[in-house]
């Protein structure tokens, strides 16, 4: 028993002391590529950047800073794919979504999105737009009001007072209730919803996941695709047009 809480200790502190250089080590990557980028080399700063992806590590600002150094070379699939992500990590980052507008102003294919017209997809667009971070403002803040109703119900001898309160109580506890149950659905559809970037210069989609299907709509590189469904080393996607065709999984990149 002395013997295994030993071994288990010495495999603790073996897994930290890698942890703590890896860490080390990214942060060290991480300077020289904000140097090089400073440096307007930003071919070398891309690099480094991906070389920290590459161990495993992820964080909003990095997958931005790598946008950026793709956006200065030019490479504006690269750096819409890179800006998803970091939007993607953290939903609220403006910063990320600001140069994503001005990347996708580089892309060939302008395609109109499909309005909502049901409640599935009102739903969806809806829980997307607030975000995780939203909903669970919105949670606290109906909890709270709601709580707050509850208590003046109890301490006032008011008796108008005890209906309104009880009343509007009620209406933010149940608001509170909606607002947690839209926050699970909307990282479900974030765990489920699975969307990429086209990579590949020109990709031709196809009716099914065989050469021999009919071509049926074109799409350059850069553009955000859902996928919907995968046969082999093909992927059904859905564009946000609503056009559905597939294509090679080795022409996107997944965010």
């Amino acid at each position: 028993m002395k013997r295994l809480i030993i071994i288990i200790i010495a495999l603790f502190a073996t897994t930290l002391q890698t942890l703590q250089a890896q860490n080390q080590d990214a942060d060290a990557l991480f300077k020289k590529a904000n140097d090089a980028y400073n440096e307007k080399d930003y071919a070398l700063a891309a690099e480094l950047y991906q070389q920290i992806v590459n161990q495993g590590l992820t964080a909003p600002e990095l997958s931005y800073n790598l946008g950026n150094a793709y956006y200065k070379q030019g490479d504006f699939t690269h750096a819409i794919l890179n800006y998803e992500r970091a939007i993607k990590q953290n939903n609220e980052f403006e910063d990320a979504k600001n140069n994503l507008k001005l990347a996708n102003q580089n892309l060939v294919d302008n395609l109109k999105d499909i309005p909502a017209t049901n409640f599935s997809a009102i739903t969806e667009m809806i829980g997307k737009g607030i975000g995780m971070n939203g909903w669970a403002i919105f949670t606290l803040v109906f909890l709270a009001v709601g709580l707050g109703q509850f208590l003046i119900y109890f301490f006032t001898d008011s008796l108008n007072l005890r209906k309104f309160s009880f009343s509007f109580g009620f209406v933010f506890i149940v608001l509170c209730f909606i607002s947690l149950a839209m926050g699970f659905y909307t990282q479900n559809l974030l765990d489920q919803t699975s969307e990429a970037i086209v990579m590949d210069k020109v990709v031709t989609a196809k009716s099914s996941p065989d050469e021999s299907g009919t071509d049926i709509f074109r799409i350059h590189e850069g553009l955000k695709v859902s996928v919907k469904d995968k046969s082999a080393e093909w992927l059904e996607i859905r564009l946000s047009d609503g056009r559905i065709g597939w294509i090679k999984s080795s022409s996107l990149e997944i965010i």
